[in-house]
């Protein structure tokens, strides 16, 4: 009877591209019995041509910070594994079934011909996973290079810190965005401490100002936030993203629909207080008209350019200029 590890080595061997007499070899098991086991997990098998032909990949695909690049490096730096003992190295990324496009695209970009692979539900990495899909591909080359870029230890790469394209790989793997049901936008993010204390100084350096503080979560750490930061935070991230994974980047996109149709109430808003004032009503009567103090309306006022009027011979009149 095999048990619950060789159940699911198999299918994680099958998928990295490990051929059914091999891996039978490695865990002491009949070929037959492994292609019982795939066939069981509803893995389809090779033909034996594409066991035979060796598959390719761009050893090289990391060795320059392109955007694109960044964007593969960040997600890795969230759900990928990566190893390597100098003679040899692995890179494998899981995510869960639904988000099997997002492998396919991560193959297309590696000009590699590995198989994406189906793994069972399972204990991995100590916590309970759903069926997922799963891509592993040997290389040296990559392995070292995202480790040399600071994917467990060490700085990470002042290139990629500076890159957009690198935080929503990040947030792609090991985010959450989405609209409350209050209607606020959210964002947030888990992840190692010196990973998260990277990304706020990101959004420090180009202005977001999020004044979010790392808390413990279990076995690493989150930050968070919602409202006006997390719109801005989720634009800048996702507004001119060429690459992103399809369920965020839809997430996004009713985060950006929701801000445009709130600024485009505000600017209306904002019209209709200008005439009102021009037509002679206070603060204080534009304030009742729309259900806040006149303090509120001057900062609007303040905030959208509209100027003041002054008193003259006795009289308001408009500010000139």
């Amino acid at each position: 009877m095999l048990t619950d590890y060789q159940k699911v080595r198999i299918v994680e061997l099958y998928a990295s591209g490990e051929s059914t007499l091999k891996i039978g070899r490695l865990l002491q098991l009949s070929p037959t019995t492994v292609n019982r086991q795939l066939h069981r997990f509803g893995v389809t098998l090779r033909e034996p041509r594409e066991t035979s032909t060796r598959c390719q990949v761009r050893h090289d695909a990391f060795d320059e910070i392109s955007q694109d690049a960044a964007y593969w490096i960040g997600f890795l730096f969230a759900d990928g594994s990566v190893s390597s003992d100098g003679q040899s190295g692995r890179v494998s990324v899981r995510v869960s079934e639904r988000d099997r496009n997002q492998l396919v695209k991560f193959r297309t970009f590696l000009g590699s011909t590995h198989k994406v692979g189906n793994a069972p539900a399972g204990n991995y990495g100590g916590y309970r996973s759903k069926r997922s899909v799963r891509i592993s591909i040997p290389s040296v080359r990559l392995s070292q290079q995202l480790l040399s870029l600071g994917r467990y230890q060490g700085p990470i790469n002042d290139l990629l810190i500076q890159s957009s394209d690198f935080w929503r790989g990040v947030v792609d793997g090991d985010g959450s965005l989405g609209i409350l049901a209050s209607g606020y936008a959210y964002f947030g993010l888990v992840g190692s401490r010196r990973l998260l204390e990277a990304f706020l100084l990101f959004l420090k350096n180009n202005d977001l100002g999020a004044r979010m503080t790392i808390r413990p979560d279990k076995t690493i750490f989150q930050i968070a936030t919602a409202g006006y930061i997390a719109e801005k935070i989720v634009a800048f991230l996702y507004e001119s993203a060429t690459v992103a994974l399809d369920r965020k980047a839809a997430a996004a996109a009713k985060i950006a629909a929701v801000r445009e149709a709130r600024l485009s109430a505000e600017r209306a808003r904002l019209i209709q207080i200008a005439d009102w004032y021009q037509d002679g009503a206070s603060l204080k009567q534009i304030g009742l008209r729309l259900g806040v103090s006149n303090v509120t309306i001057l900062r609007w006022m303040e905030q959208a350019g509209i100027p003041r009027r002054e008193r003259y011979g006795g009289r308001r009149r408009m500010a000139s200029g």
